[in-house]
């Protein structure tokens, strides 16, 4: 089997290289980069790697790479994904997420109309919700916030329309929050787990920088997710839209005392000014019934076991 991967050097692209990998596909990576920037994907898998550097959004450039590539399965991740930096730059955010989007599905329907693609989205596209509406499903209307939200949105309503005409054959996530080694800091979760095992280690002071730690998210580990990718693109149904998601939504505050209490420290919490920002939503969880349904996928790995490894990621790194 042959898989196309975009942004393949990313923090899902390279555990989800990985996966492919160890069950013997063969693998085409896109990046922007000339050379991938790795940091959970080790150097001799990395080898195995057909990497092509090319912009999301360079149509022709991306026919050349599908033709060549001839993928059973593609997974669509290149994404710019850091809210802060839409609300920043909302033209480039559409472009990547949206005009990138059009112009992959257009090499796929060109050069490998028989691929599943899996498009992966964003349950920031849900926008502020209501406690009467928990848990989210995928029948729940969407009202995007944020640009980035709603470049996503705009993305699943283009990936579901290729697929309903027939154009190509896709299947659409709307991803809730995942974390796990590899993610950058400038993610809460790996912010927190960067600043504990630095304070552990004796590279920080006792003081743990935080924003507002009262809002409650739905998280996977990544490794999860990149499973459900992999069921949804052997047994997902065309022209749907799945939550990836556990179904369990924990507090901020939740996540730094597990933190703490697996790296068996204390420390003095410290709200910092640069660090808040108004949730859109106080509660957000998932229903991932229609996923389990289809393709018998669940989350396997519990978040205490996550936030140990991101710890283990981040000693080794800073060392």
């Amino acid at each position: 089997m042959r898989a196309l991967v975009t942004g393949a050097d990313g923090f899902v692209g390279q555990w989800l290289l990985a996966a492919l990998l160890e069950r013997g596909w063969t693998a085409c990576g896109q990046m922007r980069a000339e050379t991938p920037s790795l940091t959970t994907l080790d150097a001799q898998r990395a080898r195995e790697v057909d990497w092509q550097c090319a912009s999301i959004t360079d149509g022709p450039r991306l026919k050349d790479i599908v033709r060549a590539a001839e993928p059973d399965a593609v997974f669509h991740l290149a994404a710019q994904s850091f809210v802060p930096a839409s609300r920043e730059d909302p033209l480039t955010t559409f472009e990547t997420n949206v005009s990138g989007l059009v112009c992959l599905l257009e090499a796929v329907r060109a050069h490998a109309p028989q691929a599943a693609v899996v498009a992966v989205g964003s349950a920031d596209a849900y926008g502020a919700v209501t406690a009467d509406q928990l848990p989210l499903r995928e029948t729940q209307a969407l009202a995007p916030l944020n640009p980035y939200a709603a470049s996503k949105a705009a993305a699943e309503v283009i990936a579901l329309q290729y697929a309903r005409a027939k154009m190509c054959r896709v299947i659409a996530t709307r991803s809730f929050n995942h974390t796990g080694p590899g993610q950058r800091a400038s993610f809460a979760v790996a912010s927190f787990a960067r600043q504990v095992a630095d304070i552990k280690s004796g590279r920080q002071e006792h003081v743990l920088s935080v924003g507002d730690l009262s809002p409650r998210r739905d998280y996977c580990d990544v490794r999860d997710v990149v499973e459900a990718y992999l069921c949804l693109a052997a047994n997902g149904e065309s022209g749907y839209v799945y939550n990836v998601c556990s179904g369990i939504d924990r507090s901020m505050a939740e996540i730094v005392d597990a933190l703490l209490s697996i790296a068996g420290i204390r420390v003095e919490i410290r709200p910092t000014p640069s660090l808040m920002r108004a949730p859109e939503a106080q509660v957000v969880r998932g229903d991932p019934s229609a996923i389990r349904a289809r393709t018998g996928w669940h989350p396997a790995i519990p978040l205490e076991r996550t936030l140990a490894d991101m710890l283990e990621f981040h000693a080794h790194a800073t060392a």
